[in-house]
């Protein structure tokens, strides 16, 4: 019987979110992860697809589309699934002060925080949660009111090529 099924592009949205989280946590974590769920990601394709050209071959095409469906949902949506990722980091490193490396840089009566994101994997881009009460990471350095001294050096680097998340956190990958 030829239909529709709709569990397994849930199941993939929900494996690309979980792995999503995992690889962006930073140390051994994300380390063992991103390799573990590279070659998995290629593994399921190649399976997928075969089973698609299977089902396709025997005349079931609605349950062909809906394996090959498993596969485009997470690419279509994979802005949202970061976002949606990144969202539940910026809970587990300001509520619970997981998901950070080392811990988070704050003066005294500073309106600036930064916390550690990188994953740690050797040459790998430098990430890291700002929470700046002010908003002016977001903005060009020239138009800072607040002295460079007060964003512990990171003015310079991330000022106006942030990306905001939530409120006043915003991530900057330098």
């Amino acid at each position: 019987m030829d239909r529709w099924i709709f569990w397994s592009a849930f199941a993939s949205l929900g494996i690309a979110f979980a792995l999503t989280l995992a690889c962006k946590l930073p140390g051994l974590v994300s380390f063992l992860m991103i390799p573990i769920s590279l070659l998995a990601f290629v593994v399921a394709c190649i399976v997928l697809l075969i089973a698609a050209g299977i089902l396709g071959a025997k005349k079931r095409p609605r349950k062909a589309a809906s394996l090959l469906l498993a596969l485009i949902i997470p690419v279509l949506l994979w802005s949202p699934i970061n976002w949606v990722a990144d969202c539940a980091h910026l809970g587990l490193t300001v509520w619970f002060g997981a998901g950070q490396l080392g811990s988070s840089s704050k003066l005294d009566g500073s309106d600036f925080e930064v916390f550690d994101w990188s994953v740690g994997l050797a040459r790998g881009p430098n990430t890291f949660l700002i929470h700046d009460k002010t908003d002016q990471i977001a903005l060009p350095m020239a138009q800072h009111t607040q002295p460079s001294e007060s964003e512990h050096g990171f003015g310079e680097d991330c000022a106006g090529r942030v990306r905001h998340l939530l409120g006043q956190y915003y991530v900057c990958t330098a």
